[in-house]
């Protein structure tokens, strides 16, 4: 295991696992699709396209595979072994899956913050204007973040969506988890963006209170 020292070291003791990247002398900041890759990306790309060669339509049994060991990476950096997750090419595909299999009509609104990602911003805009009430509540001060998002769920609130980490400040969310157990005793949907946080700062659904919640789909919560 690669210890705190050996990661402040110049260089970084990671930087031999990302060559071709040649993040040794360029700053290049992991967990993001267009920062460094980890050289073993390039095999991955390599062995799928041998096993579509060699297997062809039969190729499925060893692509499911792959899947399962994401799902597993996944489930490690979530402290959560039993955890239900689909994979998607993206934030938005994931996201279009979860506002799809929404009631709109019965809950015609949606309750997120004003310092959410691209992917809900420009989503939600959107619903906004097809009639979708959406209720922006302010990012700021994030210590009551998650408490005055609990506070704006009402009987008509279809989801309550909002980031594990803000990406335009950097900072942690608190309070999620009893923003979920508000969600819950509400029948409202609660979506957590962890894009940016996945890979970059500790995510424990346990210390967070949302073991219960992230570990069955019946729970009301989806984590991106």
């Amino acid at each position: 295991m690669t210890t705190l020292t050996e990661l402040r070291a110049t260089p970084n003791a990671l930087a031999e696992h990302y060559s071709r990247f040649r993040v040794a002398q360029r700053l290049l900041l992991t967990a993001h699709s267009h920062q460094a890759w980890p050289d073993v990306a390039r095999q991955g790309l390599l062995d799928a396209f041998a096993d579509a060669a060699e297997e062809v339509d039969t190729k499925w049994d060893a692509a499911f595979a792959k899947a399962e060991q994401v799902r597993e990476g996944f489930r490690g950096f979530l402290g959560e072994p039993a955890a239900q997750l689909a994979l998607g090419a993206n934030t938005h595909e994931l996201l279009l899956r979860l506002l799809s299999a929404l009631d709109l009509r019965a809950r015609p609104r949606l309750v997120t913050s004003d310092g959410e990602f691209h992917t809900l911003r420009r989503q939600l805009a959107r619903l906004a204007e097809a009639g979708i009430e959406v209720v922006r509540v302010s990012a700021q001060p994030v210590e009551t973040l998650a408490r005055r998002l609990a506070a704006e769920a009402d009987d008509r609130t279809g989801a309550v969506l909002v980031s594990a980490v803000l990406f335009g400040t950097s900072e942690i969310v608190p309070g999620l988890g009893e923003l979920a157990g508000a969600c819950a005793t509400r029948g409202t949907e609660l979506l957590v963006d962890t894009y940016h946080a996945l890979g970059v700062v500790p995510v424990s659904l346990w210390g967070r209170g949302l073991d219960s919640a992230c570990s069955s789909q019946h729970a009301n919560i989806g984590c991106i």
